[in-house]
Formats: C-alpha cells, sequence, structure tokens
C-alpha cells in the first residue's frame, strides 16, 4: 500500500534528524508491506514549520536518490500536512502549499481539541476549487470523540477521512480507537495511515491498524483502503461517501 501522511524528511519539522533515520523509516515501512508513501511536513502559517513547495521536492528527488542507491524498490512523493485556516483556499490557489503526490487531494490537519471556526467554509472553498480535503486524524480530536457522528456532515459536503493507524490499535487512547473505529463502522473511514515521525517511537506500520479494521469490519474494508491509498498517487477522482 501507500502511506498518504508521515514525516520522512529530516530536519523540517518534528519528524527523523537524519537521512539515516529516514532511510531506516523506509525500512520499516517496507517491512510492513509499504511500497510508498507521500512524505507530509507540517506547514503550519506563521510558525517555523512553513516549507516552501520547492524545498520540499528538492528534499523528496534527494531522498528517492538516496532510496534507490541503497537497493530498496520504495517510492516518496512530495506533499504537506497543512494546519487549517480561514484563508486556506487563497493559499493553495496562489501555490504556497503541495497537495499529495500533486493530485486534487490536500491533506489538512484537524487539531486535537477544539474544531476551527470555519472549518466547513475552509471545506467548501477547497472543493469549489477542485480540491478534495483529506482530514488528518479527525478520530484523535476531542469533539469527535464525544460526537463521532459529526465527521458526517464535512464528509456530505465532500472531505475524505485519514485515521492514524495506531489509533486503532490503541496507541492514542481509548477514546481515539473508539472513535476511529466507529467512523469505520459508520463508512466513512478512507484512509489509515501511519502518521510517522521517527525508526523508535512513531514509526511507519500500518498493518497492526488494519488488522483491527478486518477484525471489526471485513477484509473487503481493508482491500477498498488499500485500494484508495493508490488513487491518491494516480491522482484519480474518488467518489465520496
Amino acid at each position: 500500500m501507500i502511506d498518504i501522511h508521515c514525516h520522512l524528511l529530516p530536519n523540517i519539522d518534528d519528524g527523523p534528524k537524519s537521512w539515516e533515520e529516514s532511510l531506516d523509516m523506509i525500512r520499516i515501512g517496507y517491512e510492513d508491506g509499504i511500497r510508498g508513501a507521500v512524505t507530509t511536513p507540517h506547514w503550519i502559517q506563521g510558525t517555523n514549520w512553513q516549507p516552501s513547495p520547492d524545498t520540499v521536492r528538492g528534499m523528496v528527488d534527494e531522498f528517492n536518490d538516496r532510496i534507490k542507491k541503497e537497493g530498496i524498490e520504495f517510492t516518496v512523493y512530495p506533499g504537506m500536512e497543512i494546519g487549517i485556516i480561514p484563508d486556506l483556499p487563497r493559499i493553495v490557489s496562489n501555490g504556497d502549499v503541495l497537495t499529495l503526490a500533486g493530485s486534487d487531494f490536500i491533506l489538512i490537519e484537524i487539531p486535537f481539541y477544539n474544531l476551527p471556526l470555519g472549518i466547513e467554509e475552509v471545506i467548501f472553498g477547497l472543493e469549489a476549487m477542485g480540491k478534495t480535503p483529506v482530514l488528518a486524524h479527525p478520530e484523535r480530536n476531542r469533539e469527535f470523540q464525544i460526537a463521532p457522528r459529526r465527521i458526517k456532515e464535512l464528509v456530505g459536503m465532500g472531505a475524505l477521512v485519514q485515521v492514524t493507524a495506531s489509533s486503532l490499535s490503541g496507541g492514542f487512547g481509548d477514546a481515539a480507537r473508539d472513535c476511529a473505529i466507529e467512523f469505520a463502522k459508520m463508512g466513512v473511514l478512507h484512509f489509515v495511515s501511519s502518521d510517522a515521525h521517527s525508526r523508535k517511537h512513531r514509526t511507519p506500520v500500518v498493518s497492526k491498524g488494519l488488522a483491527v479494521i478486518e477484525k471489526k469490519i471485513g477484509k473487503d474494508a481493508v482491500n477498498d483502503l488499500v485500494s484508495n491509498t493508490y488513487q491518491i498517487i494516480n491522482g484519480s477522482p474518488r467518489s465520496k461517501e
């Protein structure tokens, strides 16, 4: 499968600290069955985590060269995890941020506490531009944990849902696990990704989370989740719920 949300580039955000660690993360992912990844460094307006698209693309090119020299059959694609702001559609239109692998899908970070005011307007604005918002780890948001069905309104507007694999296996607590599973049961889960940050603590492993989905929902659901990741890198549109 393709990991569409992970932090693999060194010293660009809170991910790995060296190319050696980045390569170790690729090896871990490969052993877990991952064959490609969209690396998604944080882009948060007004902070030190605001890399330019050219910087990310250049680092991805260098990374792929290093991976090839190591003889690993693995491809990294450029992307960003973008902190949600009211004028995000304008930022996207200006080309200041990257979509996922050059597709029309854009990963926006859902905060862990309150949902940002105006999130519906941001989703509407992106959809009007022909971009599909992918909501990063909403299961770790307190408001969704209290009322998981609230996600259906955003999905109905055109957003897609990506949960962190380790949330499904309890790595972020019972509330995040239960919320992620509830999303799957409601049929509003589209991607399971690692959100990996290192080779030791938050690693690029997705299989454990998919195993939970298989146990709770069934093998067909897992097949759909894996298939969806390839639609990202192929740039194919996906019908929303």
